[in-house]
């Protein structure tokens, strides 16, 4: 799980014995950025649904394919980000897809120059896509 912001953080493809532990952590909202069934040992998201709901958290299935970012699933995605208080978790396969939705969607209103920083901290570059976020003072 890398920290992005104080309430949202992105992780590689969560395993049920890891939902527990996130619970204890904070976590109270996952996000799945990865359709099912995209790779072998994938644990099914209707699994992980089960296990984040027993243990007291919220579940969303927003998935997409790698670099597949049409602005109606931007959309989907920081509407979906504006209504969840608490601290969230997006994952896919390696972070990469989440973080790309949660910079391009913007919820926090952060600059340019903000969303690069905050992204590098957490070991991504997201300079392919910057220019597809609006500018915001910061």
């Amino acid at each position: 799980m890398r920290h992005i912001t104080p309430e949202f953080y992105v992780a590689e493809q969560l395993t049920l014995e890891q939902i527990p532990e996130l619970a204890k952590e904070g976590i109270q909202h996952i996000i799945c950025n990865r359709p099912d069934n995209e790779g072998e040992n994938q644990t099914n998201s209707e699994a992980i649904q089960q296990a984040a709901e027993l243990h007291g958290m919220s579940f969303h299935y927003l998935a997409t394919e790698p670099g597949q970012f049409d602005s109606s699933l931007v959309s989907q995605f920081g509407d979906l980000m504006g209504r969840l208080e608490g601290e969230t978790l997006a994952y896919c396969r390696t972070g990469t897809r989440s973080l790309s939705l949660w910079t391009l969607a913007n919820p926090e209103r952060k600059s340019r120059g903000d969303l690069l920083l905050l992204a590098e901290q957490a070991g991504y570059n997201m300079s392919g896509l910057i220019e597809r976020v609006a500018d915001v003072e910061g």
